[in-house]
């Protein structure tokens, strides 16, 4: 009789591992459904236009960005960005610190997938030296989930532009670098006082690039450094860089 009560208590407790193990699964994919939906539908919402640019090699993109509906929704909105033949197709929010956006949309429903969001602390996003933008590594290849690609020197080459849209001004983002860094790396840095710290800063980016790029960049311009999650040794990041051009 108590050998049964036992068997029982360990089949209740198995049966109850398993369908929480399912809850937990459904609840996982329903998320990136949801998330996937809802940035699908938000970027049929822009247009997107390809222009031949000689001095390019006919690379420069405009889009078109409602950002005044986006407001509406979330005053958060800051930017847009895009990535040709990418899942990159994303708005860009700043909140009020690092956590928010890991877990709301743009759009401040929950979900796993967040967004894609600017350091809290830059101050003047896209004017500074160096604007920090993170996203998830997303498995379906969301968010920043194709990041991994670019460390193939081929797939750089084919895709090394994006396009960041901001209510005021349209800018080209030539990439120029691929790096791993820990979390707490030096190069998650937004203050310079003057130009060798600025340049000090592009050598030790160059020095760890696991890439090859034609970009000129210099103390002058301005960067956008992109970061996400990275498995190759525990709290290792993804980032991605570049050179902010503005366009007509």
């Amino acid at each position: 009789m108590r050998m049964r009560k036992i068997k029982l208590a360990l089949l209740v407790i198995v049966v109850g591992i398993m369908l929480f193990s399912l809850f937990r699964l459904c609840t996982g994919l329903y998320s990136y459904y949801k998330g996937q939906e809802t940035y699908e539908m938000l970027g049929t919402a822009v247009t997107v236009e390809k222009h031949s640019d000689d001095e390019n090699d006919g690379k420069m993109n405009s889009i078109s960005v409602d950002f005044s509906a986006l407001k509406k929704e979330n005053p958060d909105v800051k930017a847009w960005l895009y990535s040709e033949k990418t899942p990159i197709n994303y708005p860009v929010v700043q909140g009020e610190d690092n956590s928010r956006y890991l877990t709301q949309m743009y759009n401040l429903e929950w979900n796993g997938c967040g967004a894609i969001f600017i350091d809290y602390r830059c101050e003047k996003p896209f004017e500074d030296f160096n604007t920090i933008i993170y996203g998830h590594r997303m498995k379906d290849n969301s968010m920043f989930g194709s990041f991994g690609e670019y460390r193939e020197q081929k797939y750089f080459d084919s895709h090394d532009t994006m396009l960041l849209v901001t209510p005021d001004r349209s800018y080209r983002v030539e990439l120029f670098s691929v790096v791993t860094v820990p979390r707490d790396s030096e190069l998650y840095r937004r203050g310079f006082d003057n130009e060798s710290e600025r340049q000090t800063y592009l050598d030790k980016i160059d020095a760890l690039s696991e890439v090859k790029s034609d970009v000129r960049v210099t103390a002058s311009d301005r960067l956008v450094m992109m970061s996400t999650c990275t498995y190759e040794y525990e709290n290792a990041r993804l980032v991605i860089y570049g050179k902010l051009v503005e366009v007509e």
